[in-house]
């Protein structure tokens, strides 16, 4: 049985993976959460790891305009301990659609950062919005869902859904593929469009206007995503 590590496991995305994978793997588990420290913490020996998914990191843009040093260290240091540890093992390294304008925020340029560490068998996973059932707290699906949403901007955002995200990783940890790779659903959808009734709120500093995924290859990879958001917003009475 090939025995794989999750860092952040016990997070929004690695909590739904972790589930999934521990009926077909041995998994191993590292998360803030117990205390696990991905820059202090004692890792698992190398010689005990077939394979790495690296979620653990921090997110969000406006934070990292006001601690840049923090967000370099947990992303960019973080995963290169993890990648410098596991010289062998094939790792999946959580990197963001941010990445691609790196000079807007140190969160993107953190997760831009992280795909010129060497490694010999890395793939670098850039992430595009991604939701779920049970959204993030107070991020912009847990304010929508709960009718706390005050305004709305003029982005448009792929958002991707949890199940397919996971579906995304699982065919990435099969195949050998290497280097970076979007995992969205190729469509950007209008913020405004999904509350129109709201105010729109115009100086948004650090944000991509538009995310859309190249989904080109993990269309090839079999990746075929079974949510959208008008779906998933009509199950809930929200469209």
């Amino acid at each position: 049985m090939i025995n794989v590590l999750i860092t952040g496991h016990k997070g929004f995305i690695g909590s739904e993976l972790f589930a999934r994978l521990e009926k077909n793997y041995d998994v191993l588990g590292l998360d803030i959460r117990d205390g696990d420290d991905i820059l202090t913490c004692d890792l698992p020996p190398a010689n005990l790891v077939d394979m790495v998914i690296h979620l653990a990191g921090i997110g969000g843009v406006r934070e990292s305009l006001n601690d840049p040093a923090k967000y370099w260290n947990n992303n960019v240091e973080g995963t290169k301990r993890i990648l410098e540890h596991y010289p062998n093992a094939r790792i999946l390294v959580a990197g963001s659609s941010s990445g691609y304008e790196p000079h807007l925020n140190p969160y993107a340029a953190s997760k831009n950062a992280i795909e010129y560490i060497p490694h010999k068998n890395v793939c670098y996973m850039r992430f595009h919005t991604v939701y779920g059932p049970v959204p993030r707290a107070n991020m912009f699906f847990d304010k929508l869902l709960n009718d706390k949403l005050e305004y709305v901007t003029a982005h448009k955002r792929d958002f991707i859904h949890l199940h397919d995200l996971c579906d995304g990783i699982e065919i990435l940890m099969d195949s050998d593929f290497q280097g970076p790779i979007d995992i969205g659903t190729g469509v950007a959808v209008s913020i405004q469009d999904i509350r129109p009734d709201l105010p729109v709120k115009l100086n948004t500093i650090g944000e991509r206007k538009i995310t859309q995924a190249n989904t080109y290859l993990m269309k090839q990879l079999g990746h075929k995503p079974k949510y959208t958001v008008e779906g998933f917003l009509k199950e809930r009475g929200l469209k």
